[in-house]
């Protein structure tokens, strides 16, 4: 099955959901430990009710801890899970540090029950042993 999808963020916050031709749609919710995205709350409201498939993601910035990113996530997310699913953006900084997004993606796990996605591009997939993460049935989006 191919389906067709986008992402969005605050950056798209005027976009017109219902004439955009996506199976899916996966909102940016927050980055770091400090960045919730304004627009969140109401993309991810209107996929809802246009009854697209969802995700939502967190921007990771691998120079915080990985375990206060990811509560920081949670705590801001809680009502999303169960509707779409979480996703780890990992495209910026030491995006060699494997262990880094093992823990975060464990610890969205541990605080949800849900599984996440990590996202990245092709490169640092073949650049780094993803192997702890594949062990651990996470879901891998290739950018």
């Amino acid at each position: 099955m191919r389906m067709n999808g986008i992402d969005i963020s605050s950056w798209q916050r005027d976009i017109n959901l219902s004439a955009i031709k996506a199976d899916f749609v996966i909102v940016k919710a927050t980055e770091g430990i400090g960045y919730v995205d304004k627009s969140c709350d109401m993309l991810f409201q209107k996929a809802l009710s246009l009854g697209k498939k969802l995700g939502f993601y967190h921007f990771a910035r691998p120079t915080n801890d990985p375990i206060r990113e990811a509560d920081f996530f949670y705590e801001n997310c809680r009502g999303y899970f169960g509707k779409g699913i979480p996703i780890l953006d990992w495209e910026s900084g030491n995006t060699s540090n494997v262990t880094w997004a093992k823990r975060w993606l464990d610890r969205v796990y541990q605080l949800s029950g849900v599984k996440p996605v990590i996202y990245m591009s092709e490169s640092v997939v073949n650049a780094n042993n993803w192997s702890a993460v594949a062990a651990a049935d996470y879901g891998l989006w290739v950018a």
